[in-house]
C-alpha cells in the first residue's frame, strides 16, 4: 500500500505528498507529486490552495486539545468504541437509529441489531470515531488503498497509510486507524481534524 503524507504548520496550507486526491464528483484530480490543499476555506479553487489564507491572515492553531479517553459499548456480540473527540457529526450512525439513536438523543447499544448491522454501519463514519471489538480484536483498519476524498462542502477525507506531520503534535490527536476527516473549512476548533464546523458556517467548496 501506498504510504502517504501530510503536512503543513499554523499558517500554511495542508501539503499532500505522494497521495491520489479524489474529488467529490468521485473523479480523480491529477496532481504532482506534492500539491497545496485548502484549509482556510476562501480558496477560489479548492480543493486546492491559492494562496488566500495569507491574504486572510488564517491562523490554524488548535483551539481545543482536551482529547477523551475511548467510551466502550459492551454487548454480547460486540463491542462498540466511541472516541468522541474525533466524531464530526457525519450522521451515518444515525441510520441505525434502534443502536445509536439520533443526532439530539444519541445511545449505544450494542444488543440493539445483528453485529453484522453494526459493523456495516461503523465502517461508514468517515473520522475514526467508530470502531469495534469481537473475541478480543479491535478492528479499525478498512481500507486498502491510500487516497484522500474531497467531500462536498465538508471534510478531507482520508483513507488508508496517511502520516500528518504537524507543529501542533496532530498524531496525538488522529484516530489510531487508517481513516480519519481533515477540516478544510477553517472553523473547527480541533484543527487538523473536522469538528463539523462546516455544517454551522453553511461552507461551499
Amino acid at each position: 500500500m501506498k504510504k502517504s503524507q501530510v503536512i503543513f504548520s499554523k499558517y500554511s496550507p495542508l501539503m499532500a505528498v505522494d497521495t491520489d486526491l479524489i474529488g467529490s464528483d468521485r473523479k480523480n484530480i491529477e496532481t504532482p507529486r506534492v500539491c497545496s490543499l485548502c484549509r482556510c476555506g476562501e480558496s477560489n479553487y479548492k480543493p486546492l490552495c491559492d494562496g488566500s489564507h495569507a491574504q486572510i491572515g488564517f491562523d490554524g492553531e488548535r483551539e481545543d486539545a482536551d482529547k477523551q479517553e475511548l467510551a466502550y459499548y459492551r454487548g454480547k456480540e460486540i463491542t462498540i468504541v466511541f472516541d468522541r473527540y474525533l466524531c464530526m457529526g457525519a450522521g451515518y450512525c444515525g441510520e441505525l437509529e434502534a443502536v445509536f439513536g439520533t443526532h439530539d438523543a444519541p445511545k449505544y447499544e450494542p444488543d440493539a441489531a445483528p453485529a453484522s448491522e453494526i459493523i456495516t454501519t461503523i465502517k461508514k463514519c468517515p473520522s475514526g470515531a467508530l470502531s469495534y471489538i469481537i473475541d478480543g480484536e479491535h478492528f479499525k483498519n478498512y481500507y486498502d488503498k491510500t487516497r484522500i476524498t474531497v467531500e462536498k462542502d465538508g471534510p478531507l477525507n482520508c483513507q488508508g497509510q496517511i502520516t500528518v506531520i504537524d507543529d501542533q503534535e496532530s498524531d496525538v490527536l488522529l484516530p489510531d486507524a487508517d481513516h480519519f476527516t481533515l477540516c478544510r473549512c477553517g472553523g473547527s476548533k480541533k484543527k487538523p481534524v473536522c469538528d463539523g464546523s462546516h455544517q454551522e458556517k453553511g461552507f461551499k467548496g
